[in-house]
């Protein structure tokens, strides 16, 4: 959807809000490239939630040998963010302020963004390999990190379901994610189902994979959706996204009070 349907029109960010709330992610095009307009674009529906990292973060390369992944041209597999937190963040925005012309560049310059949506392999595990779907269901397993002089951990499973079965949450992220603690007859059934998962995660024909342009804003369920990126040369390649973070339930009841209008 275009910058100005979701920002002048209520009908607009109903359907945008509904293409969040039904598939897990939506794009808006051709939102300005200032920086802190995603935060203007939040505004419009709820607000942003500031975390460790503050109220937004810039993913931009730098070559401080240091420095996180997501700031590096390294690839970043697929994962959830800040799965080491008491409730991780529901949405996740990112906003390209600046990004290289791929047709300058090649197509195979790299820096694509990928998505993945982890219900839908996890439903996919749950019919064809359901003992795997159970494990990786009821086996808690510790996420933590260390930054800013700060240090976070939580327990999650990978995969959360409600009293009903139904899938409600995905936590999957090989960077935070520490090794099991668990009885040693258990550990070898939650690696297998753990890797069963994780390949299905890579399967190509669920992806959805492209090149983010200036103007481009993808909103997307960070406890659904995981999201990557492929690798590409900082000294060819530009990117620099401006991302930030919102509760699910703001997104809900605004969606929730369009609905009833």
């Amino acid at each position: 959807m275009s910058y100005r349907e979701v920002m002048d029109s209520e009908e607009g960010l109903k359907t945008w809000l509904e293409m969040v709330h039904r598939y897990g992610l939506a794009i808006i095009r051709g939102v300005p490239t200032n920086r802190e307009e995603v935060v203007k674009v939040v505004n419009r529906f709820a607000y942003v939630k500031e975390t460790s990292y503050g109220l937004t973060f810039d993913v931009i390369s730098e070559p401080d040998p240091g420095a996180h992944l997501a700031f590096t041209g390294l690839r970043l597999e697929l994962h959830t963010d800040m799965n080491y937190r008491e409730k991780s963040p529901g949405l996740q925005l990112l906003h390209c302020l600046k990004a290289s012309d791929p047709q300058e560049n090649g197509q195979n310059g790299g820096g694509k963004s990928f998505f993945v949506d982890g219900f839908l392999v996890a439903k996919w595990l749950q019919e064809n390999q359901p003992a795997a779907f159970h494990v990786l269901s009821s086996t808690p397993i510790k996420f933590s990190i260390t930054t800013k002089n700060l240090k976070y951990s939580q327990h999650w499973p990978v995969i959360c379901v409600d009293k009903d079965g139904e899938v409600t949450e995905i936590h999957c992220n090989n960077r935070t994610m520490g090794p099991l603690q668990a009885p040693s007859h258990l550990v070898m059934a939650f690696y297998h189902a753990y890797k069963l998962f994780t390949e299905k995660l890579r399967d190509s024909s669920l992806e959805l994979l492209f090149h983010m342009k200036p103007g481009d804003l993808v909103a997307f369920n960070n406890r659904r959706v995981l999201h990557g990126r492929t690798s590409f040369d900082p000294r060819k390649v530009l990117r620099h996204l401006q991302g930030c973070y919102v509760d699910f339930d703001e997104i809900m009841s605004k969606y929730d009070m369009l609905l009833s209008r």
